[in-house]
């Protein structure tokens, strides 16, 4: 009879254990869900602000390709006309567009983003390959630039060697593979 007894009090702490769980699961469940909208909505108004910041930026840019342009046509001389012509229409364009940052909430950059992606997924698909062919480019260079400092060491094909040594040290002959080479 004990052991019935200690079953079903064991039984009523394991329910009493999962309920609890459950309700911990779900308020942390509530949680989540609110921190994501609060973060959805801080990602909104800061996307709002900034291109609100960039299309106000692009405008100025259209204002100053229209005023070369201008520029260009006083000046122009045959073919000149023509560039005065594209730099207007570049202009108009540019500035269509800075309007369109302007006005669009951040909501509606983002699925004009992804519908345009959808629609020309191998367009976006080499935006991305120039983007990381720049990226690359850049840090090569950059890795360049530090390896050529003054005191650092770099190799130069199968070749090591310092660019300064230490004051009043004797100069280091070039290795090869850790080994003094001949040359």
């Amino acid at each position: 009879m004990s052991t019935t007894t200690q079953d079903t009090g064991t039984e009523g702490i394991v329910d009493q254990a999962k309920s609890e769980l459950g309700d911990v699961a779900s308020n942390v469940q509530d949680k989540a869900v609110e921190l994501k909208e609060q973060g959805r909505g801080k990602l909104g108004e800061t996307l709002d602000r900034r291109s609100s910041e960039a299309g106000g930026q692009v405008r100025q840019a259209a204002q100053v390709l229209r005023q070369s342009g201008s520029q260009l046509l006083t000046q122009a001389e045959g073919n000149g006309q023509q560039v005065a012509h594209f730099t207007e229409v570049a202009a108009d364009r540019v500035e269509q567009f800075g309007g369109y940052l302007e006005r669009a909430s951040g909501d509606q950059l983002l699925r004009d983003a992804e519908d345009f992606a959808r629609r020309r997924p191998w367009m976006v698909a080499g935006f991305g390959l120039v983007a990381g062919l720049a990226a690359s480019r850049f840090l090569k260079a950059s890795s360049e630039r530090r390896y050529r400092a003054p005191g650092s060491s770099a190799k130069l094909g199968p070749y090591s060697y310092t660019t300064a040594a230490p004051a009043g040290a004797a100069p280091q002959p070039a290795t090869r593979g850790g080994v003094v080479s001949g040359r």
